[in-house]
């Protein structure tokens, strides 16, 4: 009875430790798989990390700093000393031709430096010439036109002259300083308030933010006809470059995207960079679209598309990179098992 018992307890140990040893096995086998997971997660984020404008579709201005040279990193300490090198040819302002220059001051010697006999003021074909540039004093130019009434000398009516619309223009503002307004603030990208204060300060003309946003608006209305141009020259081009870029606004993602062909570039700011927001920016979908490989843009047919060949670099680039480490290579991900390269 007692080898029995003691056989029975040798068994009940040895199927707890069985027991046991297979919980451990199967602990390992989740810690395995987590380190297996956080491994791959480590790669892609040092991967992720290491990318710039140059091995992937980041634009130049995301790279940090000491990001430069043709595979990115630093670019290394030159033993040349800061500055223009011995040798180099230099830079140096040229003069403005003679015939626009406002103003000359002719210096003439008074005697001879030899014998100090006086000299008459003969000009000189060769004389040393030096230009000093200034800009006039700024102030408004302000036209003012005037409707007077006339008492009439036979039975005393005073009558008015008649409102001219020729004469008498809808904005209180000139085409010109309209026409600055919407460089500041449209090109220069100047905000309206500042572009109000260098208006003042700089020429002389007080302007308020309300009448800021009033000129910006006709000089969109001015321009419209130009901006219908240039979509419709771009719509109707045989090859058509183009590619977007995000940012948030008050919260509010935004998008810009760029149409560019030979005769005409556009631009054009959306509410999201999606299908159906892209689509009819494009027109009736003609001619070779050259872009990258955003998802955005598959309502264009692959065959008429046109992979950007610098997009593709940068990816080859990156998964060269990621083979070096060991890391599990991955194929370009393509809308379409196949992609036409175009000549």
């Amino acid at each position: 009875m007692d080898a029995q018992r003691r056989i029975a307890e040798l068994e009940a140990e040895r199927e707890a430790e069985r027991s046991r040893s297979e919980r451990l096995e199967q602990q390992i086998g989740e810690l395995l798989e987590q380190v297996a997971a956080l491994t791959q997660r480590v790669a892609e984020l040092t991967e992720r990390l290491g990318r710039n404008s140059r091995n992937s579709h980041l634009p130049p201005s995301s790279d940090p700093p000491g990001t430069a040279g043709k595979g990115g990193g630093q670019r290394p300490k030159s033993d040349r000393p800061r500055g223009g090198q011995r040798g180099h040819r230099g830079s140096r302002r040229e003069l403005v031709a003679a015939d626009k220059v406002d103003d000359v001051v002719d210096l003439y010697p008074a005697e001879c430096e030899s014998c100090w006999a006086a000299l008459p003021e003969q000009p000189d074909p060769g004389a040393k010439r030096y230009q000093w540039v200034e800009v006039p004093p700024l102030r408004p130019y302000i036209k003012e036109t005037r409707r007077h009434a006339v008492t009439c000398p036979g039975c005393g009516h005073k009558t008015r002259a008649a409102y001219s619309e020729q004469e008498i223009p809808a904005s209180p503002f000139g085409p010109r300083l309209m026409g600055m307004i919407g460089l500041l603030t449209g090109v220069y990208h100047v905000s309206r308030r500042r572009a109000a204060k260098l208006l003042s300060d700089l020429v002389g003309v007080p302007i308020s933010l309300g009448a800021v946003s009033a000129v910006e608006a006709r000089v969109s209305e001015a321009v419209e006809p130009a901006v219908t141009e240039a979509w419709r020259r771009v719509e109707g081009a045989p090859v058509k470059h183009t590619d977007g870029t995000t940012w948030l606004k008050a919260g509010a993602m935004l998008a810009l995207w760029t149409i560019a062909s030979t005769a005409a570039t556009v631009f054009k700011i959306v509410a999201d960079g999606s299908r159906a927001t892209l689509a009819p920016l494009y027109g009736a979908l003609r001619g070779i679209l050259v872009s990258d490989r955003a998802t955005a843009l598959s309502f264009w047919a692959m065959e008429r598309r046109q992979i950007c060949w610098a997009h593709l670099l940068r990816k080859f680039v990156l998964r060269a990179r990621r083979a070096e480490r060991g890391a599990r290579p991955t194929a370009p991900r393509l809308h379409r098992p196949a992609v036409r390269l175009l000549a």
